[in-house]
């Protein structure tokens, strides 16, 4: 079915602003089943009830900093990283109050996670012998894998709903001065370019049905949110005003999506409609 991409005309100004103390907000993740928001802002992550945001609360430890979040495919943990001395951690966060379960420890810097649909991978991006690439871990084995290996980085995987492909960001074309967006197919390795432009894209989400990407660009200026087809065309913008918009979720059904705007008071949450 054709989908065509308008926002909802009544918005919703939701959660957090500058009076709930949120300066600056880093990730944004809506839970599989549709309940929670997962917000990482000033350095640690929060819950709330979607689609406002409601009645959030820290998860992360208080002695941590965290920039970044991502639910597990039943939406009762998450995942993120920390630095530990002079390591880097991947954890395993619980919902219920349940201590904090280190899955891997790196040596060198590592970043971004994010879990396949079936929880039995975690894709994240990492530094070896001063290059950045993206990383697979297998939970069952404890293996890590590296994915791509270039000159250039890569930023913010996501996984499709059948966990068969990687969308990511890299700065790999116009001499490295842009950030475009990818597809790697983890079962051939095989790599598709879908944006290749001048402008910084950011952020890549798979709509559920894996048919769409949201993701954030300044193609239009100040930074909106903006929709792809999987295989590339035309880029449709989905958010278009004066702010910048970013960190585009997905509500579990595909019927909206949350992002975050940013406003002179602070950052708020918002959620639209696509009809």
């Amino acid at each position: 079915m054709m989908r065509v991409w308008i926002a909802c005309a009544a918005a919703l100004v939701l959660g957090f602003s500058a009076q709930a103390g949120f300066q600056w907000v880093t990730a944004l993740d809506w839970s599989p089943l549709g309940e929670l928001l997962l917000i990482s802002a000033e350095g640690a992550l929060w819950v709330g009830r979607a689609p406002t945001g409601a009645e959030a609360y820290q998860v992360t430890p208080e002695n941590t900093w965290v920039n970044w979040g991502r639910f597990g495919p039943e939406g009762d943990w998450f995942v993120y990283v920390t630095p530990v001395e002079d390591k880097f951690a991947l954890w395993k966060g619980w919902l219920q109050g349940m201590e904090p379960e280190e899955l891997y420890l790196s040596e060198t810097s590592i970043s971004q996670p994010a879990v396949a649909p079936d929880g039995t991978r975690i894709a994240f991006v990492g530094e070896q012998n001063g290059q950045t690439d993206l990383f697979l871990l297998d939970l069952t084995t404890g293996e890590v894998h590296q994915l791509t290996n270039t000159p250039f980085p890569e930023a913010c995987p996501d996984f499709s709903p059948d966990g068969d492909y990687l969308a990511f960001v890299g700065l790999w074309t116009d001499g490295g001065t842009s950030w475009d967006l990818f597809l790697l197919d983890l079962t051939t390795s095989s790599f598709q370019q879908l944006t290749d432009d001048a402008f910084f894209d950011w952020y890549p989400r798979f709509s559920p049905d894996g048919e769409w990407l949201a993701f954030e660009s300044n193609r239009g200026g100040q930074s909106d949110i903006y929709v792809i087809r999987r295989d590339g065309g035309e880029v449709i913008p989905f958010t278009y005003d004066e702010w910048r918009d970013g960190f585009p979720a997905w509500s579990p059904d595909g019927e909206e999506l949350a992002y975050v705007k940013r406003k002179p008071s602070g950052w708020v949450i918002l959620v639209e409609g696509a009809y």
